[in-house]
C-alpha cells in the first residue's frame, strides 16, 4: 500500500515565510494615524456602503463573481509561475522567481496534480495567477481545459495578468478554453487602460485589481471613470502590504506600517495610508453614483479568507494523481 508524501510548502515559499523573522519591518505610523480611517468608515456607512465592517470588507454596488466563493472559503489560487516580465515595488512573491506551479504555496508537479488538488479542496472558484501566468500560455490553456473537464461549468475561472502579453487571438483561445473573466493589474503599467479595451472585445467580464497606493488615489479615481466608460464592471482595491520580499523597497520609499495588531495567519502586514486611500475612492464612487462597483479587499478580508482556506484538506484524489 503506497502513500503520498506530505504536502509541504515549496523551498522558495518556506524561505519567504522564514524571511519575515530576519528582515526589517517598517517603522510604525505616528500615533493617531487611525483617526482618519475611523472618520472615513463613518462617512462610508452613512453613504450606504455594503459589506462586512468587522473584516473591513466593503463594496459600493455588487461583489465580483469570482470573489463571492472566495469570501465563503470556496475559492483558491493556482500560481502558474513566479516568473514575471515586470518588477513592481509592491510585489510580494518569493525569490528566486521560479517556473514551478503551486496551490496555496504548495508545489504541484503537473497540471493533473494541480487540478486534483483543487478538486479535493472542493473549490467553486479558481484564480490562475503568477508572476505573470501568460509567460506560460500553453500551460494556462491546458490547465483551463483540464479544470473544465474535471470540475465542470459551475467552476469560476479568473485569469490574473498585467495584460502586457494579451492579443486578440490569445484572448479568443482563453475564452474558448473556458476562462470566465480577466483580472488586470494596471498598477504594473502606470494605469494604462489599453489592455482593458483589448480584452473587452472578447470578454464581458474584465476587472481591474490593484493595490491601493496612497499617492495614486487621484489617478485611480480618474481610472474608475475610464473603466466605467469601457464597460468594466468592477474595480478591486487591495490594501498595500509589506512582506519579506518587498519591505526593503517600501522602506526606501519612506512608507510606514499601519498601527494595530498583526493579522493572525498572514505572512504580511498592512502599510499605512493604503486603507485611507481605498476608503476615499469608495466614498467618491458612492457620491458620484458610479456604475462601476468598487470593492475593497483589506488585510482583514484576506485574514478571514486565509483562515477559512486553511480548514480545507486535500483527500484521496491528490494522492491518486501523484501516483499516476
Amino acid at each position: 500500500m503506497s502513500s503520498a508524501r506530505p504536502r509541504l510548502p515549496s523551498d522558495a515559499l518556506q524561505r519567504y515565510a522564514l524571511g519575515l523573522l530576519h528582515r526589517q519591518s517598517l517603522t510604525a505610523e505616528p500615533r493617531g494615524g487611525g483617526r482618519r480611517r475611523q472618520l472615513l468608515l463613518r462617512r462610508l456607512l452613512r453613504a450606504g456602503v455594503k459589506g462586512w465592517p468587522e473584516h473591513n470588507t466593503f463594496y459600493t454596488r455588487v461583489l465580483p463573481r469570482g470573489c463571492r466563493p472566495c469570501l465563503r472559503g470556496q475559492g483558491s489560487n493556482l500560481v502558474m509561475t513566479l516568473q514575471c516580465n515586470r518588477e513592481c515595488f509592491f510585489c510580494f512573491n518569493p525569490k528566486p522567481r521560479t517556473a514551478g506551479m503551486s496551490v496555496h504555496g504548495r508545489e504541484v508537479g503537473s497540471i493533473k496534480e494541480g487540478v486534483e488538488f483543487l478538486a479535493d479542496l472542493g473549490v467553486r472558484s479558481v484564480g490562475i495567477s503568477g508572476g505573470e501566468p501568460l509567460l506560460e500560455q500553453r500551460k494556462v490553456l491546458a490547465l483551463t481545459c483540464a479544470l473544465r473537464r474535471r470540475l465542470g461549468k459551475g467552476l469560476r475561472i479568473d485569469l490574473y495578468t498585467n495584460g502586457d502579453l494579451l492579443s486578440a487571438p490569445l484572448l479568443r483561445r482563453l475564452k474558448t478554453a473556458g476562462v470566465d473573466g480577466l483580472r488586470l493589474n494596471l498598477a504594473a503599467n502606470g494605469y494604462d487602460t489599453q489592455p482593458v479595451a483589448l480584452a473587452r472585445q472578447v470578454f464581458d467580464e474584465v476587472e481591474v485589481e490593484i493595490p491601493a497606493i496612497p499617492e495614486h488615489k487621484d489617478r485611480v479615481e480618474a481610472l474608475s471613470v475610464e473603466l466605467e466608460e469601457l464597460g468594466c464592471r468592477h474595480l478591486i482595491l487591495h490594501e498595500l502590504f509589506s512582506s519579506a520580499q518587498n519591505v526593503e523597497a517600501l522602506a526606501r520609499q519612506g512608507r510606514r506600517a499601519k498601527t494595530g495588531p498583526r493579522p493572525a495567519g498572514l505572512t504580511w502586514s498592512p502599510v499605512a495610508g493604503s486603507e485611507e486611500a481605498a476608503l476615499e475612492i469608495l466614498l467618491k464612487a458612492l457620491r458620484r453614483k458610479a456604475r462601476i462597483s468598487v470593492y475593497y479587499c483589506s488585510t482583514g478580508t484576506q485574514q478571514c479568507i486565509a483562515q477559512r482556506a486553511m480548514r480545507r484538506r486535500p483527500g484521496a484524489g491528490l494522492a491518486a494523481a501523484r501516483r499516476s
